[in-house]
């Protein structure tokens, strides 16, 4: 096991690193969950909580890597968190995926055919900010708050890095075009659900992350 997974293992779902910065985070993603109902963007506000759930998903299957190989997972969040929920997700990250899908949707043109730099907006905007979370990813790697032990998804190899940001975004505007509310609302009903019977299931359990 490398020492980023040990290091994550030994801080996981520990409050020794708990800090006072949490609170006020948590109040900011409440307060644009708030708005955005105050506003009745019912759009932005059902996807940012399937966007939320969605990633709880993924990262717990990132953790189920590093139980069944007994080496590493693929993203390692090793330290300097005041809390760190699976060895590849930290409070920090989880609050931004919580703001991420409102984000993505209301940047969103209501023209669906608008271009631009000459590329529907639908696309364009897609990879923009799949492309900026790489970006952050990257640095945090160069900083060594997030680990990559595999040499396949690590710089420069970042293809897969690109495709797992690209796709949830594509994802998240594809849903804003063509569900409907009541659809949306479902599915921000079902993934929190889902998430937290897996989490039972693979943590409390198993313990397997």
């Amino acid at each position: 096991m490398t020492p980023a997974a040990e290091e994550s293992l030994r801080v996981l779902r520990t409050t020794e690193n708990l800090s006072w910065y949490v609170v006020p985070l948590l109040i900011f993603v409440i307060y644009i969950y708030v708005t955005e109902a105050e506003r009745k963007n019912w759009s932005a506000f059902y996807l940012g909580i399937c966007c939320w759930a969605g990633e709880l998903i993924w990262e717990q299957f990132n953790a189920l890597i590093l139980h069944f190989t007994g080496y590493a997972p693929l993203w390692c969040t090793p330290g300097q968190s005041a809390f760190v929920i699976y060895t590849g997700l930290n409070i920090e990250i989880e609050a931004f995926f919580a703001v991420a899908g409102v984000i993505i949707v209301k940047s969103l043109p209501e023209d669906r055919n608008l271009k631009i730099l000459g590329i529907n907006n639908r696309i364009f905007l897609p990879v923009m900010w799949g492309l900026i979370s790489v970006f952050v990813e990257t640095a945090l790697n160069h900083a060594g708050m997030l680990v990559w032990d595999y040499w396949w998804w690590s710089f420069p190899h970042l293809y897969l890095v690109v495709i797992v940001y690209v796709t949830p975004w594509f994802a998240i505007t594809r849903a804003h075009d063509r569900l409907s509310i009541a659809a949306k609302r479902r599915w921000a009903a079902i993934l929190p659900v889902t998430a937290i019977i897996t989490h039972v299931i693979l943590a409390n359990m198993l313990g397997w992350i």
